[in-house]
C-alpha cells in the first residue's frame, strides 16, 4: 500500500536507514538545550537515568523527567509521525492528512513538558523545509493540559522559542496550557470547556495522549480516571476528529491496557465490538529505532506501541 510520505523520500539528517537511527529535528534539539542551560540541567542530561524513574510533579522531578526522558518521549512521537520502517500503516498517513494545512486543533494530554506537540511541530515542519510535503499555509490551535506547573512553564517555554522557525514553513501557532487533573471532574469539566471553545472553528481536530499508561494501570487510577476520559472523547467528536495514543511497549500495554482501552472506546461510542476490532485492527502497531542522543555519542532504543481512535460523529442507538 502506498504512503503519503515514503520511507526512502525521509531526510537522513531525520532517519538514516542502514543504521535504522532517528535523528530529532535540530530546531528541537536546540531549543531542549537552551532550557536545560536556562536551568542549570545540562550536566544532568549526561548523567545516567536511573531505570527506576518515572518523574512527579515537584520542580526536582519535572527537571530530571525534562533531562534525562524528554528526548525519549521526542523519538517516540517522531517515530509514529514517520513511520519509516512501514510498521505503523495508517498512523502517519493520518497525521500527513491531518496537518494538511488551513486550520488544525491539537490538544495534547497530559502534555508534560510538550514532547509530543515539540516533535509533531518540529518533525512537520522540516518535512516542509526540505520538500517532502507541501508547504501550504496552515494555523494550529493547541491545548496542553497537565498537572504540573513546572512542566507547563516547560511546554510554554518551549513553543515559544520555535515560533520563527515554524512561521519560516507558513506553520502558525497558537498554545495554551491549562492545569488538568484527570482524576479531578471539576478539573476535567474546565478542560473540556477550554477545548470546546478553543477547537470550534478548526477543520480537523487530533487529540494526542502519550505516556500515560504507567500512571493509569501501574498506579491503578484508570476507574478514578476513565469518566473524565469518557467526557473528554464525548466532546472531542466532530466531521474530521481522532485520537493517537502512543505509549512505550511492553507486554502489559499491548495484552492489556490498550485491549482494555478498545473495548471502552467500543462501549463508549456503542459500537459493535466485533466491527470496531476489525476497523481498526490496521491502526494498531508496534514499531522500535535507535535514537542519536542530541548530547551523547551513543544511540538509545525506542519502542513504542500506538492506537488510533476515530471518532464517530454520530452516536449509534
Amino acid at each position: 500500500m502506498s504512503r503519503l510520505i515514503n520511507p526512502q523520500d525521509i531526510p537522513e539528517h531525520l532517519w538514516e536507514p542502514k543504521s535504522e537511527t532517528l535523528y530529532l529535528p535540530t530546531p528541537l534539539i536546540e531549543q531542549w538545550i537552551s532550557l536545560l542551560e536556562a536551568n542549570n540541567l545540562a550536566g544532568k542530561a549526561l548523567e545516567i537515568a536511573p531505570d527506576s524513574f518515572v518523574g512527579g510533579m515537584s520542580k526536582e522531578d519535572t527537571d530530571n523527567h525534562f533531562a534525562w526522558r524528554f528526548t525519549g518521549s521526542c523519538a517516540r512521537t517522531m517515530l509514529s509521525f514517520l513511520d519509516p520502517k512501514n510498521d505503523l500503516r495508517q498512523i502517519a498517513d493520518a497525521y500527513v492528512r491531518a496537518f494538511a494545512g488551513n486550520k488544525v486543533f491539537l490538544v495534547d494530554l497530559p502534555c508534560g513538558a510538550g514532547a509530543a506537540t515539540a516533535s509533531i511541530l518540529t518533525t512537520l515542519a522540516n518535512l516542509r523545509e526540505f520538500n517532502i510535503i507541501p508547504r501550504m499555509p496552515i494555523n494550529i490551535v493547541i491545548v496542553g493540559g497537565e498537572i504540573s506547573e513546572h512542566a507547563r512553564n516547560y511546554t510554554q517555554a518551549i513553543l515559544k522559542g520555535l515560533q520563527d522557525y515554524l512561521n519560516h514553513q507558513a506553520i502558525w501557532i497558537d498554545y495554551q496550557t491549562i492545569a488538568w487533573d484527570v482524576c479531578d471532574p471539576m478539573s476535567n469539566s474546565s478542560l473540556v470547556k477550554k477545548i470546546t471553545l478553543a477547537g470550534q472553528d478548526c477543520d480537523t481536530k487530533l487529540l494526542i495522549l502519550a505516556n500515560f499508561s504507567n500512571f493509569l494501570e501501574k498506579a491503578n487510577k484508570w476507574a478514578k480516571a476513565a469518566p473524565q476520559f469518557e467526557e473528554i472523547f464525548r466532546h472531542s467528536r466532530d466531521q474530521d476528529s481522532f485520537a493517537v495514543w502512543i505509549e512505550p511497549s511492553s507486554k502489559a500495554v499491548k495484552n492489556g491496557f490498550f485491549s482494555g482501552l478498545s473495548q471502552w472506546f467500543a462501549r463508549l461510542f456503542r459500537l459493535n465490538p466485533r466491527c470496531d476490532s476489525d476497523k481498526t485492527e490496521d491502526t494498531y502497531a508496534e514499531s522500535h529505532a535507535l535514537t542519536q542522543h542530541p548530547l551523547k555519542r551513543h544511540r538509545f532504543r525506542v519502542n513504542l506501541v500506538v492506537r488510533r481512535f476515530d471518532f464517530p460523529n454520530e452516536m449509534q442507538p
